[in-house]
């Protein structure tokens, strides 16, 4: 019984269910088509973005080993690189802002082991005294740490590291020696970990070699290593500043090695490692970068964050609306159709009914009744003509009660002589049932007198019926149009609004009133009302279905926008009855559409203004698809897009990026390439130019492995190629210049040796002759003779003491490697002391001390000379009006040990001091002397990194300030020993 009624239903509800069927169909088939174009644009985004980060990463590391580059050249350059100078060049790179993530920039000097305590000695001269090799095994090459900016925090702990004592840091170091090229480590624990937040890390080498050299072999490279420029790094530090907020859609895994194992693992941006757990990311992304002759594995996921970014709701919009759509067009047929049904009912019915035909006379009796008639109420015109009609079918009333005959409209038709229409009544038929009739009399007039009335009668019972169940089922239509999750609304064929559902009454706030007719225009945004309306008047011309977005007003003074579908309704012969139509709200949908155009735009800036040549060529048939604003400037701004390489490069410029292209289309391996020359017509005129260049050629790959497309991005470097090979000339010029200068620095100290060793002898016999000539002219020369004698035996006295002094200067130059030791200030000052005795005595001088600094590590030779000259200056350059005075006091200032000494003489003018420390240069004539002293004074300071200061005021005192570079030590008196 069951399948009956369903296949009856079917049958004649066959119209709506095909239409719902069709709809959900369509529907269907949008899903899965958006559904598949939704995650295909995912895909590709997602794969983009991770394209992005590793070449982000990539970028970045190849920044840094330019930073090695440079800071290679900048030890090239320079004769001698001291401690300072090294700080003074790490601040001036501002890596911290410019390069944030690297750890320090540093150079590890290579040491044999024969010269490990020399080395370690020089190091400690440096201020350092503590300082030492670690680890402390014995072993034949050793390579310490000596520099490392910035020298503060985590990195001193790495001062004096041996990195070739460790096996991961020396295969890398080895690898750099012997290629020339940059090495990068595996992953490593660097010694700047402190135990608190420990981080695995890396380090990357460049070698330097000695004397600038370029060796060619290995075995020259292994022999004339001088040592390392190098920089380690803390991976998640670096992987933080490098991906920050850009790529917070993705989850990064950078594994060290070919290898992608949890041993392996170098960084994870999240606890989880999903390379092991694939199923659990929808987009996933591997790729390798070679940096330092060393491979990385990257693996991008795309996590929460990417997915909510994306449009991955819109196919269940579709789906939900299409279901809702088919739903309500099920329900409006549905409801055409038993409306239809009704009104053909209610037609057959009328039709019967108009052949149900009574005609009664004057006196209320029925003359005359049809068969339809005799049939509706039961009675024959045999019945009739015994009683008054009346008496017959209006006896009662439905409730009961007698029904007046004289209240009846029916029998006052003849008396009025009026026709009455569309009577509703109650007959009452033979049987005793109450029969619903619609009746319409006429009165027929006779000799101009009516005389009788025609009666049409139709039984309206079905009909009543009928309308009873319409009203039911406009009941029951509300209440589903009122719990439909979208606003449900009707309008006739002029476009006033028939009904509106709840949702519309809720989601406006208008009241049903309000939005009947046009009331419901004032809901929509007034600038999208002109629109709308045009669509809607060529629908209802049309009578064709129509699609609308516009803003709609909310109860809360928001507009949001929102879709209408409007379906026309046709009446039973077709004509133009109205719309019926749904309200979506899409302003999410809008809002997420708007991000991914926002985001494919700023792509699309990204590509145009990457200050870098950025091209994308298509697999298939090698066809430019892109090229930014760089890249056609690179060749004469002429057109690429379009063309393939052949087509857009004559064959000299193209044939590099041809076998290129092919290599990675074939392979499907990136290439990468640093400093490639290629030749390129610039000006798009013939003419080739060489150029250098920084090449990564990145294939794009689709889901089943292929490559698609290649994505060409390059950084011009032939300016950089060009001072490279600029400073090297210049550096070889240096160094011949300095040879010839050390040359002639040899020949003037043996010059200056030889004169004065060869003069002492003739000086010698002349001293001798002028005593054998005043022995022998004892007695026989007079006075003015015996001055003339003084006088010569004075000059050969000064000649000695120049060319003593001649040689003291020669010495200075060659004790510049004099050995240090720990020194006693009071130590030195006494040996002084005993020396210039005689002067001391006949003077009265007073000296006075305050050595706050003990002592200090120097060549004691050098130390003496230095207070000798400016102890015994000060005596002897004494004023007589007072008694002289030396203050001599030590004290520390910085990295230096300052040495004062003050004394109240002569003083010097203001415009004599800079020429002070000339040679040969005395202001006072009056006191014996070269003035040679000072000159040599101011070449031992400033041969030891030290550096000598002049404060005088004439007729007041003079007071020379002398800074040690060294660090002070603690000293006994006597016997200055370090502590």
């Amino acid at each position: 019984m069951n399948i009956a009624r369903l296949a009856a239903f079917v049958k004649d509800y066959i119209i709506a269910i095909a239409s719902f069927l069709f709809i959900f169909l369509i529907t269907l088939i949008i899903y899965a088509e958006s559904q598949s174009k939704i995650e295909d644009r995912n895909r590709k985004l997602f794969e983009l973005k991770a394209t992005q980060a590793t070449a982000a990463i990539e970028v970045r590391m190849h920044d840094y080993l330019q930073i090695l580059v440079g800071a290679k050249a900048f030890f090239m350059a320079s004769d001698t690189v001291r401690r300072e100078s090294w700080k003074q060049y790490y601040e001036g790179l501002n890596l911290e802002e410019s390069y944030p993530g690297i750890q320090g920039l540093g150079f590890a000097a290579v040491v044999e082991a024969d010269k490990l305590q020399q080395h370690i000695k020089k190091i400690r001269t440096e201020g350092y005294p503590e300082y030492t090799i670690w680890p402390t095994d014995p072993r034949n090459i050793y390579t310490s740490i000596i520099y490392l900016e910035p020298f503060t925090g985590r990195n001193l702990r790495a001062f004096g590291y041996d990195m070739f004592s460790e096996p991961i840091r020396r295969s890398a170091m080895q690898i750099a020696r012997d290629t020339k090229q940059p090495g990068m480590t595996g992953k490593v624990r660097l010694v700047q970990e402190t135990g608190e937040d420990d981080q695995d890390g890396f380090l990357i080498y460049l070698p330097v070699y000695k004397n600038n050299a370029d060796p060619i072999s290995i075995k020259a490279r292994q022999q004339l290593i001088e040592g390392y420029i190098y920089s380690p790094f803390r991976v998640k530090d670096l992987m933080q500043r490098i991906l920050n907020q850009h790529f917070r859609e993705l989850d990064v895994e950078i594994y060290d090695g070919s290898t992608l194992s949890p041993e392996n693992l170098l960084f994870s941006s999240d606890t989880t490692l999903y390379y092991q757990k694939k199923k659990e990311r929808p987009f996933y992304w591997l790729s390798t970068l070679s940096i330092g002759n060393h491979t990385w594995r990257i693996y991008c996921t795309a996590n929460p964050q990417f997915v909510q970014s994306t449009e991955n709701n819109l196919p269940f919009f579709i789906l939900f609306g299409g279901a809702v759509i088919g739903l309500l067009m099920f329900l409006i047929i549905w409801s055409l159709t038993v409306s239809r049904r009704s009104n053909r009912l209610k037609q057959t019915i009328t039709d019967n009914a108009t052949a149900a035909l009574f005609i009664m006379d004057a006196n209320g009796y029925c003359s005359f009744l049809n068969p339809a008639a005799e049939e509706m109420l039961g009675y024959t015109i045999e019945d009739f003509k015994k009683k008054p009609m009346h008496d017959l079918i209006h006896y009662k009333r439905p409730n009961g009660k007698l029904y007046p005959r004289q209240e009846c409209p029916l029998n006052m038709v003849i008396q009025n002589n009026k026709s009455l229409r569309a009577h509703e009544d109650v007959f009452v038929r033979k049987d005793g049932v109450f029969v619903n009739v619609m009746c319409a009399a006429r009165p027929i007039t006779e000799s101009g007198k009516p005389s009788l009335s025609i009666i049409e009668v139709r039984d309206i019972t079905d009909e009543k019926r009928a309308q009873q169940a319409i009203i039911e089922s406009e009941a029951r239509f509300r209440t589903m149009a009122d719990h439909a999750p979208v606003m449900i609304w009707v309008t006739d064929a002029t476009g006033n609004c028939m009904y509106v559902n709840k949702q519309w009454l809720d989601f406006t706030g208008q009241s049903f009133d309000e939005t009947m007719n046009i009331g419901w225009h004032q809901a929509i945004h007034a600038k999208d009302l002109p629109g709308f309306e045009r669509s809607y008047k060529k629908a209802a011309e049309e009578a064709s279905a129509y699609r609308t977005e516009f803003r709609l007003k909310r109860h809360d003074g928001k507009h949001r926008w929102v879709v209408s579908t409007g379906t026309p309704r046709l009446g039973a012969d077709g004509e133009f009855l109205g719309h019926i139509g749904s309200i979506l709200d899409i302003t999410e949908i809008k809002e997420a559409q708007k991000k991914v155009r926002q985001n494919a735009e700023l792509i699309q800036k990204l590509f145009l203004e990457v200050p870098a040549l950025v091209g994308l060529v298509r697999a298939p048939d090698k066809q430019y698809v892109l090229a930014n604003p760089s890249y056609k400037k690179l060749y004469g701004n002429r057109l690429l897009v379009g063309k393939t390489v052949e087509e857009a490069h004559p064959e000299s410029e193209g044939l590099q990026i041809v076998e290129r292209l092919e290599k990675v289309f074939r392979t499907g391996r990136p290439f990468i390439g640093n400093e490639l020359p290629a030749l390129i017509d610039r000006e798009n005129n013939g003419e080739l130019t060489e150029g250098y260049f920084n090449l990564v050629y990145q294939p794009l790959v689709n889901g089943k492995g292929s490559v698609e497309a290649v994505l060409m991005f390059a950084v011009e470097v032939t300016e950089l190629v060009a001072a490279r090979k600029k400073l090297l000339l210049t550096n070889d010029e240096l160094s011949e210049k300095n040879t010839e200068l050390l040359r002639i620095n040899d020949d003037l100290d043996s010059f200056v040796y030889t004169a004065s060793h060869d003069l002492k002898s003739p000086i010698a016999n002349m001293e001798g002759l002028v005593t054998l000539l005043r022995d022998i002219l004892q007695g026989k020369i007079n006075e003015e003779d015996e001055q003339i004698l003084d006088m010569v035996t004075s000059s050969i006295h000064k000649l000695k003491q120049t060319i003593a002094d001649l040689a003291e200067i020669t010495k200075v130059q060659k004790d510049l490697q004099a050995s240090v030791e720990p020194l006693s200030f009071e130590d030195i000052l006494q040996d002084v002391k005993s020396d210039i005795q005689n002067l001391v005595e006949e003077s009265g001088v007073q000296i006075k001390t305050d050595f706050r600094e003990k002592g200090l590590l120097y060549a004691r030779k050098n130390l003496r000379s230095i207070v000798y000259n400016l102890v015994s200056n000060g005596i002897k350059y004494r004023a007589s009006d007072r008694a002289p005075e030396v203050e001599i006091s030590t004290f520390r200032e910085g990295e230096y040990v300052v040495l004062r000494v003050t004394d109240n003489g002569l003083g010097i003018r203001k415009e004599q001091q800079q020429k002070l420390f000339a040679m040969f240069r005395r202001f006072h004539s009056h006191v014996e002397g070269t003035g040679i002293g000072l000159y040599i004074v101011k070449r031992i300071i400033e041969n030891n990194a030290g550096r000598i200061e002049v404060a005088s005021e004439l007729g007041q005192g003079t007071t020379f300030t002398v800074y040690f570079k060294q660090e002070p030590v603690a000293v006994t008196t006597g016997a200055a020993t370090q502590v």
